[in-house]
């Protein structure tokens, strides 16, 4: 499946869970800030991406839960490569954009539509069902 196959799907998904046409979402669009997101949408969010896809699907990576721990953890060594360890699933660009995002003391949720969709399309790369 190719990626703007998958965020095609990604969108549909949203879109029955926030009752919004697809076609407002995009791959930038943030789950916490741009659409009234809350932790029971992401559970119902991860059902549908392993139904929709038959992959295993991780809370942690998919929903970069963890990313501000992991963030402190390589603030001092390498943000961006340690970063990229831990989400194989992001472009170096959205990584950099991460880590930019995570410099401001203020920063919003972080995550998108977008990376929801590359964990996916990773996912069915690495045959993960």
């Amino acid at each position: 499946m190719r990626t703007d196959q998958t965020l095609s799907v990604v969108c549909a998904l949203i879109a029955g869970i926030f009752e919004c046409p697809p076609e407002t979402l995009n791959a930038r669009t943030r789950l916490m800030t741009d659409l009234p997101c809350e932790s029971i949408d992401l559970l119902e969010l991860g059902a549908g991406l392993n139904r929709a896809f038959r992959i295993d699907v991780d809370d942690e990576l998919v929903f970069l839960r963890s990313l501000r721990v992991h963030a402190e953890r390589f603030r001092h060594d390498g943000l961006e490569a340690g970063l990229a360890a831990e989400y194989p699933h992001l472009s170096r660009e959205r990584i950099r954009e991460l880590a930019e995002g995570l410099a401001l003391a203020d920063a919003a949720p972080l995550l998108r539509i977008g990376d929801i969709a590359a964990y996916a399309a990773h996912a069915l790369e690495q045959g993960r069902a």
